[in-house]
């Protein structure tokens, strides 16, 4: 009787969780499928007071899925190991509504934290937007580009060091005559609230001149300085006690075969295991690419980074190919090679793939 009773709770359980799960997969779709038809109704003729602008410009929806596979040659944990993934999962609520006025909400449900973007802004026009709640600041050049349109599975080891990914606050950003501005004032916590009543400024300045003779070329300034007690620098570097002041330059030239895409990037920090002292911590990457179809890119990268007062610097090179499959989805392959200043080297292969709508 008690075998009997305890199958039978296992399969009430099992059908309330699948229950549970159903009804998340058939909200995401119904909302999906909402948008589509909304905008299919409006889209296919204009009623009087032309709605299809205030549902297609209002309510966008997008979606990023993203899978793949780790595998460490040596059987060690580099890189994650030997491991499958699915690093994202975002959807995005998007739209321009009346006067300027626009806003986004985006939500990743593969990891934590779940929200991701957040904002309302205002657009006076080109030259001037403002923005309000929880974004990703436009720092580093390593870190502006969409996850899909970046160049490798990895973002490099000094952006994860120093930089932060999102943070909550106040911006404002224009493009004057080729020239991209960026500045902004964070809680300097990532996604939580201010810990000490200081805030932590953030500014980027690029100029791109599109009829360069070798393609497209962007080149950028950028810097931000704050107090930050009890945050983690970047996403894995040490734990700040203090201030820290981060600044940098990058360039990116793009043509219809080549890429070369270089950054430096260095901070003066306030850290936890140095009482007494600054760290400074500071690398660079160089990336090359060469399309050798209209679809498919080889690349290679070579970056740098290091400690001064823990006195290492380590390297790491990158082979990878890119490959766009149709309009929405890609495949990225990557071979990593850690050098590392003391103990031996390590090896790794990366594969994701990507849709994205």
């Amino acid at each position: 009787m008690n075998q009997a009773m305890k199958n039978n709770n296992r399969t009430n359980k099992m059908i309330r969780e699948l229950s549970v799960f159903c009804k998340k997969v058939l909200l995401i779709f119904t909302a999906l499928s909402l948008s589509a038809t909304i905008c299919n109704a409006y889209g296919s003729e204009e009623p009087e007071g032309n709605p299809s602008e205030i549902f297609t410009d209002a309510f966008k929806v997008n979606v990023l899925l993203q899978s793949g596979l780790r595998y460490s040659l040596n059987d060690d944990d580099f890189q994650g190991g030997r491991t499958f993934q699915v690093p994202n999962a975002r959807i995005a609520l998007s739209g321009m509504v009346d006067n300027g006025f626009f806003y986004r909400v985006m939500v990743n449900v593969a990891s934590e934290p779940n929200l991701l973007d957040a904002y309302v802004g205002y657009s006076q026009s080109d030259a001037f937007r403002i923005k309000a709640g929880a974004m990703k600041p436009q720092q580093t050049q390593d870190f502006i580009r969409y996850p899909i349109e970046r160049d490798f599975v990895d973002v490099t080891r000094i952006t994860g060091q120093l930089v932060q990914s999102w943070e909550i606050g106040v911006s404002a950003e224009g493009d004057i005559d080729g020239f991209y501005y960026f500045g902004g004032i964070f809680n300097g916590t990532r996604l939580s609230d201010n810990n000490n009543n200081s805030f932590y400024g953030i500014a980027r300045l690029q100029y791109t001149i599109d009829d360069f003779s070798y393609g497209n070329l962007k080149v950028a300034l950028q810097g931000s300085h704050g107090d930050s007690p009890g945050v983690r620098s970047g996403r894995d570097g040490p734990m700040l006690r203090g201030t820290r002041t981060i600044y940098g330059g990058d360039l990116r030239l793009e043509g219809d075969q080549y890429l070369f895409a270089a950054e430096y990037l260095a901070g003066d920090l306030e850290i936890v295991a140095l009482p007494g002292e600054k760290e400074k911590i500071s690398g660079y990457y160089l990336t090359g690419g060469y399309s050798l179809t209209e679809s498919t890119m080889l690349l290679g990268r070579w970056q740098s980074w290091g400690y001064r007062e823990a006195d290492f610097r380590d390297n790491q090179v990158t082979f990878g190919v890119n490959t766009d499959l149709t309009k929405l989805s890609s495949l990225q392959f990557n071979f990593d090679t850690y050098l590392p200043d003391e103990n031996d080297s390590r090896f790794g292969l990366s594969f994701i793939f990507q849709f994205m709508f």
